[in-house]
């Protein structure tokens, strides 16, 4: 398996039990922040292999502006 793919399992089961522990307590702000981080970490793979190898429209890719 691909480092990528284990990556998105991996995110996906994190993703899961912060899901489910949410449930739990009823606090849908549980874990937001872990959220946003994976979040974050994969639209960073993505552009990144986007712009590594974008394929007929680089004329239409942009970098995303990153709040601070």
């Amino acid at each position: 398996m691909s480092k990528a793919v284990e990556e998105l399992n991996l995110y996906e089961a994190v993703l899961a039990l912060v899901e489910q522990r949410r449930a739990e307590t009823g606090d849908a702000t549980l874990g937001a922040s872990l959220e946003s981080v994976i979040i974050e970490a994969q639209f960073r793979d993505l552009e990144a292999e986007i712009l590594e190898n974008p394929g007929a429209v680089p004329p239409l890719l942009i970098r995303r502006r990153r709040g601070n």
